[in-house]
């Protein structure tokens, strides 16, 4: 999630930064110096702060992505869509959509913030938003809404009292947050988190996503009411055979939406397409295996660094490569190189200024991604496809006809409780 005020706060300071000259630009001929003249002379102020928030890959299309914005001010949501259509003429992005945030329920959002999960419990606001954010992109992309299925307003929450809640009246509240939404005519889609989000206490972002109960019933329940609507169910779901498994309970679901255990081990999802929409498509461009993935991430890595400052971006770019072997062997050792990977760059600056090494004469950042996978990985890792991926890991619960609560749902877990530790650690190093 972006949050609206930071990309208007920030276009607003780049264009006073442009007419009082407070930044040096960067060297003359330079690819992101050229940017720099063409974003002036097409907008008048210069976008490269705002890419940071917005920026996509230039190497290849990333194809189907959503933005999800977050903001309570109508004003401020419909400028950063203005921005966004900006961003994506001058060929910085290329979104399919653009999402309004109405389900975080962390304090600094949905408190402080006042945005987020909190915008459920005023669902006429939510409507001015999403017409401001329709206005700002002139119509052009479609704009969707990602909620809960409610708050705890009105009462305060316990896990036995919450039990004993009238199921009529929580649902009535929900009917009337898509009803009154889904009336602006903009918004037809919704992404539901199946729980409700507790907001009158302390409860931390993690204390939402496990102590309000899962009820994909109520979900399923809107899908049978508003068939003129698309809804994707969200909460819970950690695998492809967890996802497989809902949509054939509710075929008239228009998709599962999974968070984190896609980016602790995106994959164990390289097979979504075969599982879960066959045939698949013979237009579908699929890597072979994991090495190939690096091979064509390195192109990617590579231009982003040409563009920017490797002390700035190093550490973001090896960030988007650790989870590829998770629960591998020597997969840690992996990580472990990755994370030297990103610390090279301060470490040759300072042995620049000590007139030992040059960080011009570092191999490209490719070449040591590759270097570190090739080192600490074994060739049955590295070339093992989608297909052989995916029976190692759920084989067994396919042919028994098990839930996906046996081996692959279990190592999923202990995997994304080890991406979030490893996530926490990136973040400090970045706040560094």
């Amino acid at each position: 999630m972006v949050a609206a005020n930071a990309i208007v706060h920030e276009r607003q300071d780049a264009l006073k930064r442009h007419d009082n000259l407070l930044t040096p630009p960067p060297p003359p001929g330079s690819l992101l110096s050229q940017q720099i003249q063409q974003d002036l002379d097409t907008f008048g102020y210069d976008m490269t702060y705002l890419r940071r928030f917005l920026g996509q890959g230039t190497i290849m299309k990333e194809g189907p992505s959503v933005l999800q914005l977050g903001g309570s001010d109508p004003l401020q949501l419909q400028q950063a869509c203005e921005t966004l259509l900006e961003m994506t003429q001058r060929g910085y992005c290329d979104y399919t959509a653009v999402n309004l945030n109405c389900g975080c329920p962390s304090p600094k959002v949905a408190g402080k913030g006042c945005f987020g999960a909190a915008l459920m419990q005023d669902p006429e606001l939510v409507k001015d938003l999403v017409i401001a954010m329709h206005n700002g992109c002139r119509g052009q992309l479609p704009i969707t809404v990602k909620c809960r299925i409610g708050t705890d307003e009105g009462y305060t929450f316990t896990r036995q009292g919450y039990q004993e809640m009238d199921e009529e009246k929580e649902y009535g509240n929900l009917y009337r947050f898509i009803e009154t939404v889904a009336s602006s005519g903009v918004v037809t889609d919704f992404q539901i988190h199946a729980r409700i989000a507790v907001l009158s206490k302390n409860f931390s972002p993690a204390d939402n996503r496990k102590v309000p109960t899962l009820k994909y019933e109520v979900v399923r329940r809107l899908v049978e009411d508003y068939p003129e609507l698309t809804f994707s169910l969200n909460g819970g779901i950690n695998t492809i055979v967890d996802a497989k498994a809902e949509l054939e309970k509710c075929p008239k679901l228009a998709g599962i939406m999974i968070g984190r255990a896609w980016a602790a081990n995106p994959w164990s999802f390289a097979m979504a397409d075969e599982i879960l929409y066959p045939p698949p498509s013979k237009n579908i461009k699929k890597h072979k295996n994991r090495l190939d993935v690096l091979k064509a991430y390195g192109k990617h890595a590579d231009m982003e660094e040409t563009i920017w400052d490797p002390l700035k971006v190093r550490r973001f770019i090896t960030k988007a490569a650790t989870p590829l072997f998770a629960g591998e062997p020597m997969g840690k050792k992996y990580r472990i190189a990755l994370d030297e990977i990103a610390a090279r760059p301060k470490k040759l600056q300072q042995q620049q200024q000590q007139k030992e090494k040059n960080l011009q004469e570092e191999p490209p950042i490719s070449e040591l991604i590759l270097q570190a996978a090739m080192e600490n990985l074994s060739q049955d890792v590295l070339l093992r496809t989608p297909q052989e991926s995916f029976e190692m890991l759920y084989g067994n619960e396919i042919a028994n006809n098990s839930s996906s609560s046996g081996q692959g749902q279990s190592s999923q877990k202990w995997i994304i409780q080890d991406w979030q530790q490893d996530r926490k650690k990136q973040d400090g190093f970045q706040r560094q």
